[in-house]
């Protein structure tokens, strides 16, 4: 049922990330395993993502995935109450763009060949004002941005380019995360159940 992992290793993992430093520094109160997420990604082939949610001691609860050496968990305001599958969309689009920032693959310091320009444009034809790019990322020839903007009043956030698009308002959980993490998941899922 978990692959090459079985539920403890797969809790284990878990917590030796969240004791990691960087993280928490404590192994979590308690870790339970939820599910495994099967499917494949785009450039990565079957892949088997597993999910725990965990309590810290000092009472923080979260969930995290595991999937060999990309153990991950989101941290912040309103990040539980996003859905487990658009969480996992977020994980799929974090686990794209963490190893292209990692190599090199993905740069953020870049002059647009006219992209940019263009999705400003494309959101403000559909009603989004005080449209700000928050931060760049090519890929390849591909380029997309992440914005912030006003639509019907409320803060908006989102990102991608003129081929691609997504957009989240204030009152959206997934609003509190990088929006080109749930574009990425889009693109970088084939199938996923």
């Amino acid at each position: 049922m978990f692959g090459f992992l079985n539920k403890g290793e797969i809790e284990d993992q878990m917590a030796e990330w969240l004791a990691h430093p960087n993280e928490f520094g404590v192994r979590p109160r308690t870790i339970k395993y939820k599910r495994t997420f099967k499917g494949t990604l785009v450039g990565q082939g079957k892949v088997k993502i597993h999910l725990v949610e965990y309590v810290m001691p000092d009472g923080t609860k979260g969930r995290g995935f595991v999937n060999g050496s990309l153990t991950w968990a989101f941290l912040g305001d309103n990040i539980n109450d996003i859905e487990d599958n658009d969480l996992l969309l977020g994980y799929c689009g974090w686990a794209t763009l963490f190893p292209l920032m990692q190599s090199g693959g993905a740069q953020t310091k870049f002059i647009s060949n006219g992209e940019e320009a263009c999705y400003v444009a494309l959101k403000q034809s559909q009603g989004v004002s005080d449209v700000k790019i928050v931060a760049r990322y090519k890929i390849g020839d591909a380029e997309f941005f992440e914005f912030t903007g006003t639509a019907d009043g409320q803060s908006v956030k989102g990102a991608g380019n003129t081929e691609a698009d997504i957009t989240f308002n204030a009152d959206q959980p997934q609003y509190h995360l990088p929006q080109i993490y749930f574009l990425l998941g889009f693109e970088s899922i084939d199938s996923m159940k």
